[in-house]
């Protein structure tokens, strides 16, 4: 079983049983500025989900190209009957994006979701596929995060497998592109399921980066 394939199937069982429609806003606020400059622009979401950004975008842009992917097929089928006029795909090892295609990229905490090697992989694929001069927001979990001691491939008490990034690594990862600005966005009282009964306080750490591909 591929790396894809393992991830496919802790997804498919989350979205089985998400019923969330509400965007992320500090994805959706970064493609909305993009967009409302040019407002048929092309937009890519890697861990688009069940599409509730791009859903969102589409009701405010509908001439833009509004393009997402998943490892769930759960998340995406729940997409296709919910929303009209979205491209979306399962993604694999590969995306297969068209290259010099895409005007914005939006990520929100699903790289970390993926191995180091084939996110890399991910991003320098991503890079490919974008225009010069063409901008990208990721969020992606740090060091700092409440369950990093866990290590590279940990699971953690609320969303499994999860890898952590430095400051460094954020550097290597994004070599091709202009980082524009990193924030450190903090999350303190979401509470995680325990098997014991309890609630203990889920500390949530991680980076929001903006992006321009060089």
């Amino acid at each position: 079983m591929s790396e894809t394939e393992a991830a496919a199937r802790t997804w498919d069982g989350y979205y089985a049983g998400s019923f969330t429609h509400a965007p992320y806003t500090d994805a959706v606020v970064f493609a909305i500025k993009a967009l409302s400059r040019n407002r048929a622009g092309v937009v890519y979401e890697f861990g688009c989900g069940n599409a509730q950004n791009l859903g969102f975008l589409r009701s405010l842009f509908p001439d833009a190209r509004l393009i997402g992917s998943d490892v769930s097929e759960a998340g995406l089928a729940a997409a296709r009957r919910r929303y009209e006029g979205l491209e979306l795909f399962a993604n694999g090892e590969t995306l297969a994006l068209a290259p010099a295609s895409l005007d914005v990229v939006i990520e929100r905490a699903a790289l970390q979701h993926v191995p180091k090697p084939l996110g890399q992989a991910y991003v320098d694929e991503i890079a490919e596929a974008m225009k010069p001069g063409a901008g990208a927001f990721f969020e992606i979990a740090n060091t700092d995060h409440g369950h990093a001691a866990l290590g590279d491939g940990g699971q953690d008490p609320v969303f499994g497998y999860r890898v952590f990034y430095s400051l460094g690594e954020i550097e290597t990862l994004f070599a091709a592109f202009d980082i524009d600005q990193v924030f450190e966005r903090r999350r303190t009282l979401v509470r995680a399921p325990d098997p014991a009964g309890s609630a203990p306080v889920y500390n949530e750490a991680c980076f929001q980066i903006y992006l321009t591909r060089r």
